[in-house]
């Protein structure tokens, strides 16, 4: 494999069937060296210090457990000098921008994208119940928006988060990295390797089976697996649409790509 072959990253947008990726992925490039990394884009991280901390301290945790480094620097120094042209990185739900910044070695990403009203749903209910599932001294140590959907219905959730629309908007064109202003066409020619949506995962799944070598098949091993329409009000759906309106251009321009 050539060295001058790029890198290819898993990014995994939360609540767009990242788990069955990743998943499907590592079928996939088996017998290639899988390179971890932890979380890297955690936007509520930048509306407290508590919540950066945790960030720090999740980083922190599973670098040692899983790679024997502290940070993420030193994890993606040693990327670049171990990887090769052709092999994954995977893990946590990391950001495109993050890694493509980080590593001298060039590094293209693939991923699923989901319906951002679907996507938005999903999440509300997953942070919600987790949660509720907690034991009362449990809950100071957890997510704001966890947080946020414990104490609010689904609209109240969407408010907080439009609220504080630059750290929560768009989520998913922060994951790909994808900025305001920057031509999608020209970015994805310099970044993509390929992409799906979790609608149409089975084509995505064809596709790279093809370009392995090896039949490839997504499994859906969580409830983001399931396809159910997104039962959401009119003015619910307002909300989504101002907070995620670029995501759905993403999302667009993905589920035409097959």
């Amino acid at each position: 494999m050539a060295v001058s072959e790029p890198l290819i990253h898993c990014v995994r947008v939360p609540k767009s069937g990242s788990t069955s990726l990743s998943r499907m992925l590592e079928t996939a490039f088996e017998g290639r060296t899988r390179f971890y990394l932890p979380d890297t884009l955690r936007r509520e991280a930048a509306l407290s210090r508590w919540q950066a901390f945790r960030l720090k301290r999740s980083q922190t945790q599973n670098l040692m457990k899983r790679v024997g480094v502290a940070s993420l620097p030193a994890a993606l120094a040693r990327i670049d000098q171990q990887a090769r042209g052709g092999e994954l990185i995977l893990g946590g739900h990391s950001d495109q921008a993050t890694v493509r910044d980080g590593l001298a070695a060039p590094v293209r990403f693939i991923t699923l994208l989901r319906d951002p009203a679907a996507r938005a749903l999903s999440d509300y209910n997953y942070a919600r119940a987790g949660f509720l599932k907690k034991k009362p001294w449990q809950r100071f140590d957890a997510h704001i928006l966890a947080k946020m959907a414990a104490r609010y219905d689904f609209a109240g959730f969407l408010d907080f988060q439009l609220d504080h629309r630059e750290a929560f908007e768009d989520i998913a064109c922060a994951f790909v990295g994808w900025e305001a202003g920057a031509d999608l066409k020209d970015y994805l020619a310099a970044n993509l390797w390929d992409w799906g949506v979790l609608e149409k995962a089975d084509a995505l799944a064809a596709r790279i089976g093809e370009r392995v070598g090896r039949p490839v098949a997504f499994g859906r091993h969580n409830a983001t697996g399931r396809l159910e329409k997104a039962e959401v009000s009119a003015a619910e759906r307002s909300r989504i649409d101002r907070l995620y309106a670029r995501d759905h251009q993403l999302y667009a321009a993905a589920e035409a790509a097959g």
